[in-house]
């Protein structure tokens, strides 16, 4: 499911709010499990990491408060958690409305998901505790304790969570009101008393069953008529008794059973509080680190760029250390989400690509013993099906740590060799209905060309196109585009007006994603009635920046000032420029290099802009009023030949904004990507803009996200999307910052579950990727749609009026 970038699980879903939750879980875990005592050595492990956690969360609210000037009471606030969130509780309002103390929402991104985690955690932990005192101790004690510790939580615990909880129950009595006056020795010596008398009690039940059974089974044997013989009563009695043996074995081995299943539960959360703390240090370093390096008086996640980003003497060797061996999850689990298991599903694949390709290039060398490897691909594919999750992802790690040229062009072209391509074209023709899909050119650029509804202009512009071709004898599959043959001024006037998706794909400035974009393309084409433009770029590893950024930019050129009239056989209205992963970064750079290289004049674009009415409403963020203000007035579809203008939208997915090494919580927590793990994210930066290419990492043109706020405030309206799990998260976090700032109708959303560069997954029928195409249809339809309806009825009041 898709949603809003925050994460909302309470009322307000602030910092402050997750700190609170986690610090009453902790708190109630660490009381429970206290009032059980050392029954277990899981017990023990989960009590020492419950424990470390608890000073990690105090210390950390300590921070919050000293952030917000508040003194420090020594004595007071070192020792008591509760008393600290306590304190912190009385100033929250405070700190949520005042701006002076607006610091403190540096700690989110990141930070906010790992506390949302540890909550996630913390109450599966207090169920774990609850189940094993039931387990060890028996049902009637362990329901005693559990509602003392829930009447005393409603006293203690400052989030409010557990109130409803508590005010449900009666009150204390008998035992509960012993385990409340003996306080924590008492309890620990009651529950050891309760443990002796559990096991007595069970043995003696099991005794007594086995004894029971036996018995029953000796008086049916002996009253069947073939036994009545006292030759048989050896055998009854032998028969008896393996009864009872095997009834008495099978309740040890039941319970047995019952301790193991306790202990692996208990220890998969030790092993998943042990995780947080590992993320936890590195999350708030970056966080602290990056406040240091910070040279604006806003909030941003990544931080400036410096020299450790591309020194290898100069990084931390934790940072080193993580960027060798990215951080994984868990290797299993009882059971997934629907999501999450989909989510495996991907990463499984992706696994079983890279350990397969990887294994046939060390075979076949990186000439890949010309197109031998392939086949050999796919028989280690077969191998690494059945060899399990262990081997397939361990080689896929070793692959992707450090990868090759060689190794990234052949992995994630897989998508791109020709029987797939023609594949996924004869199936949009089939299925989608796609009317028209040919190669032109325009702009000097190889370009594909996408109608869903049958479009007489442009079919026969084709045509004519192929007949030009065919009488200059040229023999090739693109149609050259000749500016000014065969269209009279006049016949120009007269051409119809079609609104253009100019959508650049991904793939990492190596591979073009056509193949899987085809399929949502022509949704695109349908639902807004327009034709859908793929520039195919030149590609790495010949090609670098700026050779892409140059031919999307001509494209773009040739389609807004009429130089692809004779080729399209339409004049362009609406541009809507969509771009995800890589092709994300090229439609953000573009925009910028239109401003940056004065293609477009940027006073006349601002106070376009201003004069519309384009200026958002601050803080008002929600998808339905975001969409009603994409429709801007000054959309209009004529326009003037000979000029360029900025595109009337922006639509990314997972763009990758920028190409420097700075860490961020995203680029942390999101290393073992999928598609994009963090060794994928280096290679592809330090091959696109080389150090010989003569800027930096950190020019905009290379790097939108370091673009001027003068070049911002000119952006069209901005429809950002990520994996809320994507490494590049944070760098369309602060880009939809940035761009809020300048006044831009921008918006960012997340979707769960899913990996970097999603919108593909839609083909394949993921509900969260398809839930997230029903989003972009009707961003463009407001956009593209909307605006022409809005046009419609404008034209009909002029003619009344007239």
């Amino acid at each position: 499911m898709s949603t809003p970038l925050s994460p909302t699980p309470t009322p307000s879903g602030t910092c402050l709010d997750y700190v609170l939750e986690a610090a009453d879980l902790l708190d109630s875990c660490c009381r429970r499990l206290s009032l059980i005592g050392p029954r277990d050595n899981a017990l023990s492990d989960l009590a020492l990491y419950l424990a470390t956690t608890e000073r990690q969360i105090h210390e950390y609210v300590l921070q919050i408060l000293a952030d917000a000037g508040e003194a420090a009471r020594p004595g007071v606030d070192d020792y008591n958690l509760m008393v600290t969130c306590a304190r912190l509780s009385t100033i929250r309002v405070t700190l949520e409305s005042d701006v002076v103390y607006s610091d403190v929402g540096r700690k989110s991104g990141g930070v906010n998901s790992l506390l949302f985690y540890l909550i996630n955690t913390l109450h599966l932990c207090l169920q774990r505790i609850s189940d094993a005192d039931t387990i060890l101790c028996g049902v009637s004690a362990s329901r005693s304790r559990s509602r003392s510790w829930a009447l005393d939580v409603d006293k203690r615990h400052v989030s409010g969570y557990f109130r409803s909880r508590s005010a449900t129950e009666d009150g204390a009595d008998g035992l509960d009101k012993t385990i409340i006056a003996t306080g924590t020795d008492g309890a620990q010596r009651l529950a050891k008393r309760q443990m002796i008398t559990n096991t007595v009690f069970r043995w003696g039940k099991r005794v007594c069953v086995s004894l029971g059974v036996g018995g029953i089974m000796w008086y049916a044997l002996d009253k069947r008529e073939r036994y009545n013989s006292e030759g048989n009563r050896k055998n009854i009695a032998k028969t008896a008794g393996k009864i009872v043996g095997g009834v008495f074995l099978r309740s040890v081995l039941a319970r047995r059973y019952e301790v193991w299943r306790l202990r692996h539960r208990l220890s998969e959360s030790t092993q998943s509080l042990a995780m947080w703390q590992q993320k936890w240090i590195i999350i708030s370093s970056v966080v602290s680190t990056n406040k240091l390096r910070k040279n604006i008086s806003y909030n941003q996640l990544i931080a400036q760029p410096s020299a450790e980003d591309h020194n290898e003497e100069s990084k931390a060797s934790s940072r080193r250390l993580l960027e060798a061996l990215p951080l994984r999850s868990n290797k299993g689990a009882f059971w997934y989400s629907q999501g999450a298991l989909r989510l495996l599903l991907v990463r499984r694949v992706m696994d079983l690509v890279y350990a397969s390709v990887g294994t046939a290039m060390d075979m076949t060398g990186p000439n890949g013993a010309y197109g031998l490897w392939v086949p050999l691909a796919g028989m280690f594919a077969s191998y690494y099906a059945v060899a399990g999750p262990d081997v397939t992802s361990t080689k896929a790690a070793h692959m992707v740590a450090s990868p090759s040229m060689d190794f990234v062009k052949r992995a994630w072209g897989m998508v791109t060799i020709p029987p797939i391509r023609w594949l996924s074209t004869e199936a949009a023709r089939l299925f989608k209905g796609i009317a028209i899909i040919e190669r032109v050119t325009i702009g000097g650029v190889g370009c594909l060309v996408i109608s869903h509804a049958p479009n007489p202009c442009l079919e026969a512009a084709i045509k004519r196109g192929r007949r030009q071709q065919n009488r200059k004898d040229r023999h090739l599959s693109d149609i050259t585009e000749e500016p000014g043959s065969n269209l009279k001024s006049s016949s120009r006037d007269d051409l119809e007006i079609n609104d253009v998706i100019f959508h650049i794909t991904g793939g990492g400035w190596f591979i073009h994603t056509t193949a899987t974009d085809i399929p949502f393309l022509s949704e695109w084409s349908a639902s807004t009635n327009s034709v859908v433009v793929v520039p195919e770029y030149d590609l790495l590893p010949e090609h670098h920046f700026p050779v892409a950024l140059n031919q999307v930019t001509d494209a773009y050129k040739a389609l807004c000032d009429g130089g692809a009239e004779n080729v399209l056989g339409f004049r362009t209205g609406r541009i809507a420029v969509t771009g995800e992963s890589a092709g994300g970064n090229l439609a953000t750079a573009l925009t910028v290099k239109l401003c940056y290289d004065g293609i477009v004049d940027v006073e006349k674009e601002r106070n376009k802009i201003i004069d519309e009415g384009k200026v958002m409403v601050k803080r008002q963020s929600s998808s339905e009023n975001f969409f009603n203000r994409a429709r801007s007035r000054d959309n209009s579809r004529t326009r003037e030949r000979g000029t360029v203008t900025l595109p009337n939208c922006l639509m990314l997915s997972c763009p990758a904004l920028n190409m420097c090494h700075s860490m961020s919580p995203s680029r942390i927590m999101g290393t073992g990507d999928p598609v994009l793990p963090s060794g994928l994210i280096q290679m592809i930066s330090d091959q696109y803009v080389p150090e010989g290419c003569g800027i930096g990492k950190d020019h905009p043109l290379a790097s939108p996200y370091f673009a001027s706020d003068e070049i911002l405030s000119c952006f069209p309206s901005t429809l950002l999307w990520v994996s809320a799990a994507d490494p590049l998260l944070d760098d369309a976090v602060d880009f939809n910052t940035r761009l809020r700032r300048m006044g831009v109708n921008s918006s960012i959303h997340a979707a769960q579950h899913m990996p970097h560069a999603f919108w593909g997954l839609s083909n394949a029928g993921f509900p969260e990727a398809v839930k997230v195409m029903k989003s972009c249809n009707m961003f463009l339809c407001d956009v593209i749609v909307g605006n022409e309806e809005e046009e419609e009825k404008e034209k009909e009041k002029g003619d009344a009026k007239v």
